[in-house]
Parts: C-alpha cells; structure tokens; sequence
C-alpha cells in the first residue's frame, strides 16, 4: 500500500519534469559556433537582442520563476547583464516540438539560476562567442561603403563638403 502511494505521488513529478523537458543531462555540449562547452566553464555574455536591448535568450529561470507571473517578457534578462560571464552550472538537451534543444541553467550572480537557450544565444550574438559574420556579407558591405566613400569624395570636389566632413565620415565607413 506505501509502495503504491509512493508511486502516485511521485508519478506527477515525473510527468511535469517531462513537460519542461528536463530531457537528457550532459556533461559537456558542442555548439554551432565551433566551441565545446563543459559544466563549470563561464561564457560572456554578448549584447541583448530584443528591440530595448534586454536579452530574449537567457531567461530567468530557478526558483524566481515560480514566483513570476508577469508574462513571458518579464522574465528575459535585463541588458545591463551585457558582459557579464555566464557560470554553466547544467546542461540539458530535449526535444519538444519535433525540434532538439540545448538549454544551460547558468548563473549570473544574481541569486537564482538563468536559462540559456544556446543555439538561439550564438544565433543573436547575445554571446560574444556567436557565430563568424557570413564573408559575402561582409564583402557585400565593403563594397557598398566604397561606394559611399566615392560619393564623399565627389561632395568634396564639388565643395559641398569640407575635407574634415570627409575624413571623418571616410574614417567611421572604413571602421564598418
């Protein structure tokens, strides 16, 4: 009779781990920016990708989570956490949905565990460690800012602008 009591209250506990999708544990993760990361290793944090600068992809998580029922943008991280380093405490992989997901439970020195979804983290360079810039893209840049600089240089012949208006504005598309 306590063996079948035990199973019943311990059989939701279960059920709502496998909601959140604990998933599998790991010890380590390699991600799609080329690193491996290991439990224990502390990764900094890059600059928030939602339109006020908060980071959409690492998420307050733990027990403040509980106690948060301000909706889903509530719990995103503030973007004053931008360059502080990530202390990986876990590491977990699920799947939900059809699609397999990693998720770090990190700390911030905040008092309570963050998520940090890492895919989506590298993807947004809400991590410094994000992924290398596509060189088309860059070159396409290049291209396009060695066009403007012509155009500057065509303003100063013609004098409607000054050769200090040009420097500068050649200098800041040169550091693009």
């Amino acid at each position: 009779m306590k063996a079948l009591l035990f199973i019943i209250l311990l059989s939701p506990i279960v059920c709502y781990g496998q909601i959140l999708g604990f998933g599998k544990k790991l010890n380590e993760y390699k991600a799609s920016n080329g690193k491996t990361y290991h439990i224990g290793d502390t990764i900094k944090l890059g600059r928030g990708s939602a339109p006020n600068g908060d980071f959409r992809y690492i998420q307050m998580g733990g027990w403040a989570l509980l106690s948060n029922d301000k909706g889903s943008d509530s719990r995103n991280t503030l973007k004053s956490a931008s360059g502080r380093g990530a202390f990986i405490k876990k590491i977990h992989s699920s799947k939900a949905h059809g699609f397999q997901q990693v998720i770090f439970a990190v700390s911030l020195g905040y008092g309570t565990n963050f998520d940090l979804f890492i895919e989506d983290a590298i993807a947004t360079c809400e991590i410094v460690d994000c992924k290398p810039v596509n060189v088309n893209v860059v070159n396409q840049q290049s291209g396009d800012n060695l066009d403007k600089i012509k155009k500057l240089k065509s303003l100063l012949d013609s004098g409607a602008i000054t050769q200090a208006e040009y420097d500068a504005q050649k200098k800041k598309l040169l550091a693009e």
